[in-house]
């Protein structure tokens, strides 16, 4: 396995070892219901820990408390087993986390052999060989995927847990053990949303061991925390650590297809490891405070740093799942970049935190509030904006329709603007990957050593730039580089790049790119024209 640092998703591959082959079940349709009533079925409790939260010698107190609730969940596939007992080629797998791809293939390969060379077939815990049973034609049968974890909310059976533990799965089944008695349902998948990997799954019971929530907005770094699930298989296993840091984001733990991901992780350096996915993090009262989703780790196992989905967020996603099985996302219309030393230093800012608009989209909810190309939003509805990746999921977490203020700098003066969010399409978010993609890199390096961004009123300002010329400026530029050698200056604004005009600093960066010797620059100098010829390597 690739020994360099990878994100390993805590996702139970080893469950595939030693579990039964299953009957296929006539799917059963999910009931929906009301956020209201989905609500109404929650314990929550939002008081503050006792005591400042102040250390105890124990904790099995906290642990018999929301142990019942833990549940071990088993996933099922029909498609991966077959092919694999037929010689075929192993399903697509490239939605499924970095770290369960890699298992899949590697278990994949050792079936089939190399050069035709018969392998042995997959072990228990303990070593032995498992028979595989023969295909009966008569009835489809489903292999084990993996073994994940989850955490009853609802007495009568509603269970959140990861969307890689339950994706691509034909049936699930989950592990409830109460009172010393252990009980095995079939669950329903009611939802789930791969952008923040959520899933909400339900089983048929009632007066089950319902955890109690807690409000994840409230959490300290430093707290005491615990991790459950079932890691290894091991199931109703218990870690324990502290809130390492709050609001992580821009990971890539996260990874689905044709789709941007929203993380805001809490991490923790609680044992967690494969098999701990969709297992709760609680507090020292045993309240619910996060959903385990994800190691950092450069073996897949344990490294001390783990992350959890904070429940606020996760019940903002179930909410949205119980009515019609979807999330309905708040829709701004701009495109962010994260504030570097250079970019706060140009825009007089403080530090680096925040964000700095480098697109916003024709009619655009951003739009019609006058947001512009330059301003810095620097919090929304109050909540402060740390990076680019913080913004889409803070503006996420509203819905449709709900409006929110923006605290923005604009040309050094500090503004108030208030916006109006839509609803997040497919066909926006189809197109706003197509303008990301065409925008990577700006601002950013066009050569090397030259920096560029789009002309902004500040800009222009700044460098004596009259409104009546278009293109991109350089704002930084290397002395030693090869462009400052042949003549090119910081404040020159590109018009051309290659004989073709140019208007963002996306469009420039893809032209120049396109030549692999010799980019061509037309740039405007204080009312002179030029033209350099600068190598590109």
């Amino acid at each position: 396995m690739n020994k360099t640092l990878q994100t390993a998703i805590a996702c139970a591959a080893v469950g595939m070892f030693g579990a039964p082959l299953l009957h296929a079940e006539e799917k059963q349709p999910a009931a929906k219901i009301s956020s209201e009533e989905f609500h109404s079925r929650l314990r929550k409790d939002d008081s503050a820990l006792p005591a400042g939260g102040q250390l105890q010698m124990s904790y099995a107190g906290v642990v018999d408390k929301i142990l019942p609730s833990v549940v071990t969940v088993f996933s099922y596939g029909e498609r991966a087993g077959r092919a694999m007992r037929e010689g075929q080629e192993m399903p697509d797998l490239d939605g499924l986390p970095p770290m369960f791809r890699e298992y899949l293939w590697e278990w994949f390969r050792q079936q089939q052999g190399e050069e035709g060379e018969e392998r042995p077939g997959p072990r228990g815990r303990r070593g032995q060989r498992q028979e595989q049973p023969q295909e009966n034609d008569a009835e489809k049968k489903f292999d084990p995927n993996g073994v994940g974890s989850g955490v009853i909310i609802s007495n009568d059976g509603y269970i959140l847990t990861n969307n890689h533990v339950v994706a691509e799965a034909d049936k699930i089944e989950a592990i409830v053990q109460v009172n010393g008695s252990t009980k095995r349902y079939v669950a329903r998948v009611i939802g789930a949303d791969p952008q923040t990997d959520v899933a909400l799954i339900k089983i048929d019971g009632t007066g089950l061991p319902a955890a109690t929530l807690s409000d994840s907005s409230k959490l300290r770094v430093g707290d005491i925390v615990l991790a459950l699930g079932a890691p290894m298989e091991l199931s109703r296993s218990v870690s324990q650590g502290i809130i390492s840091a709050l609001g992580r984001s821009g990971m890539g733990i996260i990874r689905g297809r044709d789709m941007p991901a929203y993380e805001d992780f809490i991490q923790t350096d609680a044992a967690i490891n494969p098999g701990n996915s969709g297992g709760p993090l609680v507090d020292s009262l045993g309240r619910v405070i996060g959903i385990n989703t994800a190691i950092y780790s450069r073996s897949g196992m344990n490294a001390g740093i783990g992350f959890a989905i904070p429940i606020n967020l996760a019940l903002r996603i179930a909410e949205d799942l119980t009515d019609d099985g979807e999330v309905s996302r708040g829709y701004l219309g701009i495109l962010p970049a994260d504030i570097d030393a250079e970019t706060a230093k140009l825009w007089k800012l403080n530090d680096e935190s925040g964000a700095i608009i480098r697109t916003v989209k024709k009619n655009s909810p951003a739009a019609k509030a006058g947001l512009q190309v330059g301003d810095v939003i620097l919090s929304v509805s109050g909540k402060k904006i740390e990076n680019a990746s913080n913004l889409p999921v803070i503006v996420s977490s509203y819905r449709p329709g709900q409006e929110i203020t923006l605290e923005i700098i604009r040309e050094g003066r500090p503004m108030t603007v208030s916006a109006r969010l839509e609803r997040l399409t497919p066909e926006i978010l189809a197109g706003a990957e197509a303008q990301d993609e065409n925008d990577k890199g700006a601002p950013g390096e066009i050569l090397p050593g030259v920096t560029i961004q789009n002309l902004t009123p500040g800009l222009r300002e700044r460098y004596e730039v009259t409104e009546d010329i278009t293109g991109v400026i350089i704002t930084k530029l290397d002395p030693q580089s090869r462009a400052a050698a042949m003549g090119v200056e910081e404040g020159d604004v590109i018009t051309q790049v290659n004989r073709k005009p140019v208007k963002t600093a996306g469009e420039a960066n893809t032209l120049a790119k396109e030549s692999s010797k010799t980019v061509l620059l037309k740039i405007w100098r204080k009312g002179d024209t030029m033209l350099f010829m600068v190598g590109n390597n």
